[in-house]
């Protein structure tokens, strides 16, 4: 069975992975219920409902995020700017960090799990309520302490930070229509970056220094073909300096990074 079906079952079932093997249990050997409950998920997925909707979780840096439907799902992709932030909070006692467009939270959330020797002080923000809701469903689910703030960008933020994390719409407006059909059941809120997929990242590099405590850093998200763009934008800026490109696993570009001067 594929690792899909595998999860589907555990969904249906309430059972394991190792105790599915374990009883020796198939789509064919399922009661009446668990069939039916299994049968409704493969037919969601034929409709190109995303998986993560259907399980209603999915894991981000190791730890459980629930997903549903109105906010973007957590991916792996995303777990390099996690980790760069990271190494970089690992200097600090007690940063003020904020996670902008912070979604599930699940940025958010894994900055104050992994820094919690240095008790960082996170801040997620959001325009969506149904993001925020989520968002703060997920910080109790993993047992942490994070302030969510409804504002569009900066717009309701208060006070300097040590770190900025953001994932922004990146996508252009006319990609929308082309992306996987999965994708598209996604909010477009959350993927639609404009013409050139770039408007974001305007507003928040013209905005953020005003933000950023000096030597802080920002760390945003890419598209693999944007990075030359948004080095430049925040390369322009005197405040800001060692920016540089960092690439995912298959050497895309995927993060950009920049940090304020004194």
């Amino acid at each position: 069975m594929s690792n899909e079906q595998i999860w589907l079952l555990e969904k249906a079932t309430g059972l394991s992975a190792t105790e599915l093997r374990m009883q020796n249990i198939k789509p064919d050997s399922l009661n009446l219920e668990a069939k039916e409950i299994y049968m409704n998920m493969l037919q969601q997925r034929k409709n190109h409902v995303p998986l993560q909707y259907i399980l209603g979780q999915w894991e981000f840096m190791g730890l459980p995020i629930n997903c549903r439907p109105g906010v973007l799902i957590p991916r792996f992709d995303t777990e390099i700017l996690a980790e760069e932030a990271i190494k970089f909070l690992m200097k600090y006692e007690k940063p003020k960090v904020l996670d902008l467009c912070t979604g599930s939270g699940c940025i958010a959330i894994s900055l104050a799990h992994f820094c919690k020797k240095s008790q960082p002080l996170v801040t997620g923000v959001d325009i969506s309520p149904v993001a925020l809701e989520l968002a703060c469903e997920n910080a109790h689910l993993n047992n942490l302490k994070i302030d969510f703030i409804l504002s569009d960008l900066f717009e309701c933020v208060e006070g300097k930070f040590d770190c900025i994390t953001v994932n922004p719409p990146y996508i252009p407006s006319n990609e929308i229509k082309k992306l996987q059909k999965e994708v598209q059941q996604e909010p477009v809120l959350a993927l639609d970056g404009g013409t050139d997929g770039l408007d974001f990242y305007r507003s928040i590099i013209a905005a953020c220094g005003e933000y950023m405590n000096e030597s802080a850093a920002i760390f945003l998200e890419i598209g693999s073909e944007q990075g030359q763009d948004v080095f430049v934008m925040l390369d322009m800026l005197h405040k800001f300096e060692n920016v540089k490109i960092i690439n995912d696993l298959e050497n895309r570009h995927r993060v950009v990074y920049a940090q304020k001067g004194k």
